[in-house]
This record gives C-alpha cells, sequence and structure tokens, in this order.
C-alpha cells in the first residue's frame, strides 16, 4: 500500500510568520490557541518561534511573490474564542427562557385540567 502526500503545501510570507510569533510571544497568549485561530498547526507555529530565536525564520524560497493570499485550501481562521464562548452562552440563555416559558404553561395547563377533574367529580 502507498502512502498519500499532500501535494500542495500552504505557504506563508515572512510578515505572517513573524507577526504569528509574535503574537504566540505574548505572556498572556498560549502558543496553542494562536496556532489554532491562525488555522495552522502548533508544532509549525513552535518551528517558527525556534527559528526566530535562532535568527534562521526566513520566507519560503518557493513562494510565489505575486499571491499575498493564503491558499483557497486552507482553513478559514476561527473567531475569537471568547466571543465564541460568549455567543453560546448567549444562546444557552435564550433556549432556557424558552424552555421555561414552556414549562409554565405546560404546569398551567395542568392546574387547569385538575380543576376541571375536580368539577366534573363533583357533578356525578
Amino acid at each position: 500500500m502507498g502512502h498519500t502526500r499532500k501535494r500542495n503545501y500552504d505557504r506563508y510570507t515572512l510578515a505572517y510568520k513573524l507577526q504569528a510569533v509574535k503574537l504566540a510571544n505574548h505572556p498572556d497568549v498560549r502558543s496553542k490557541d494562536v496556532a489554532e485561530s491562525l488555522g495552522i498547526h502548533p508544532v509549525m507555529l513552535y518551528r517558527w518561534q525556534m527559528e526566530h530565536r535562532r535568527g534562521e525564520l526566513r520566507e519560503n524560497k518557493h513562494m510565489k511573490s505575486s499571491s499575498s493570499s493564503p491558499s483557497p485550501k486552507r482553513r478559514a481562521s476561527r473567531a475569537d474564542p471568547a466571543k465564541e464562548a460568549e455567543e453560546k452562552l448567549a444562546a444557552a440563555e435564550k433556549r432556557i427562557k424558552k424552555l421555561e416559558r414552556e414549562l409554565e404553561n405546560r404546569n398551567d395547563e395542568i392546574d387547569l385540567l385538575k380543576k376541571a377533574e375536580r368539577f366534573f367529580q363533583r357533578k356525578k
């Protein structure tokens, strides 16, 4: 059986790499989170950080200078995790309110049915 290989690799400009390393070197930010938000593998970011420390970080020699945008196959960068969490929380709170209203309506219906049952039992 043959191994499958990725034929087209994403290529990044030196400016992009430097910006990623700068973000990852911020003391309050984890490199893994930066890599995830940029849509790159954490190991690639760690390698860029190591090359930057050694002074070896440079642009890929096969990089096409005319194309400044990343490959179209590359994942779109993800939203801010904090904003994403806030949106999930807001959606959950909205759902909880809806379910509480439904529960209150069901309880009202049950109370009404109990009263009707008592009413009709007295008539017998």
